[in-house]
């Protein structure tokens, strides 16, 4: 999606699951794509700064898989609700 507008609530919880998957997974190339299509959701203007963010909260909470099953569990209850 490269539309110029932000994404809805649905879009971002299906984008942090996904990453949040590839994360428990440990595939660095799928981690990376996943990041950019992240990225992708948002205006052009901004795909850097998102790309940055997501990778320093990837980076914060990449010590423990407990609290990325916890994120990932957390992201596909918010998505069943919505």
């Amino acid at each position: 999606m490269h539309s110029e507008t932000l994404p809805t609530s649905k879009q971002l919880l299906a984008s942090w699951a996904r990453i949040w998957q590839q994360k428990l997974n440990g595939k660095p190339d799928d981690i990376k794509q996943a990041i950019g299509n992240h990225a992708k959701l948002f205006p052009k203007g901004n795909h850097s700064e998102v790309e940055a963010r997501t990778k320093r909260t990837i980076a914060a909470h990449s010590g423990d898989p407990k609290t990325i099953r916890a994120l990932l569990n957390r992201a596909q209850a918010n998505l069943r609700n919505l």
